[in-house]
């Protein structure tokens, strides 16, 4: 019933539903301009090679989905707990469930925001182009170039596969990430510090690690997520320091 009721706001928000939508429709924009391009005179692509996250061919959709991928969970996660507290609503929640059950719905409700909506938009993107691209041959790479690079032989032996495997890492990481973002709205309710605290969550291991969190999650890198290890496990471990601190804050030293 407190999940049901966290959805409920979703869909009876109008910015909250069309943030939702567009995460959606990102994927299927990507096909749309994948088309436009073959359109053009390009070689059809193979449809695993048109997958989204592939980095084959990188266009807009790709850039306003990954890059500010933390803005689409501030608004439809984070923003509630912001809100709550301006509003007074908050203490009638934690009298009615309790502070702990407060806090644990929060974050749970977080991590089930991200990884549905990423696992969602992106599972649909894969079966649309498998149905779009069926056919397609060109992969983007020659032979050579896949023999030479382990990552590329490895993903090119069972590429559907390699797909899925991406599109669950990054919804976990997603998970993670709006994880954080309710943590931290949870404890510094103010938008002016948590939504940029919270990006630079996100732009760390994205842009400033040798082999950012990107690579890992495009399936035909020429980098293995091994590689991209470091980078993970700083996304993954400054999240969960925020919800760790959240849960200080929130349980152990304030009084509601």
């Amino acid at each position: 019933m407190k999940m049901k009721y966290y959805f409920k706001r979703i869909i009876n928000n109008k910015i909250k539903l069309g943030v939702f939508l567009l995460i959606m429709a990102f994927p299927i924009y990507d096909i749309y301009m994948i088309i436009k391009e073959i359109g053009k005179g390009q070689t059809a692509l193979d449809p695993n090679i048109a997958s989204f996250l592939s980095s084959s061919i990188f266009n807009s959709a790709q850039i306003l989905l990954l890059w500010y991928l933390p803005l689409y969970f501030l608004i439809l996660a984070a923003d509630d707990c912001i809100e709550d507290h301006k509003l007074g609503y908050k203490n009638l929640l934690v009298a009615k469930w309790g502070k702990r059950s407060y806090f644990r719905t929060n974050i749970i409700k977080g991590f089930l925001i991200g990884f549905f909506a990423i696992l969602t938009s992106l599972s649909l993107n894969l079966i649309l182009t498998q149905i779009a691209f069926a056919g397609g041959t060109d992969i983007g790479f020659d032979s050579e170039t896949i023999e030479t690079l382990d990552s590329l032989r490895v993903a090119f032996e069972h590429p559907f596969l390699r797909n899925i495997e991406c599109i669950l890492l990054l919804a976990l990481i997603a998970g993670i990430v709006s994880m954080g973002a309710v943590a931290m709205g949870m404890a510094l309710r103010n938008r002016l510090l948590v939504y940029p605290i919270v990006f630079s969550m996100w732009y760390i291991p994205s842009s400033t690690f040798e082999r950012p969190i990107m690579l890992a999650v495009d399936p035909f890198s020429e980098y293995t997520i091994q590689d991209c290890v470091p980078s993970i496990i700083f996304a993954v471990g400054i999240n969960l320091a925020a919800v760790a601190f959240a849960y200080i804050k929130e349980i152990k030293y304030e009084q509601v």
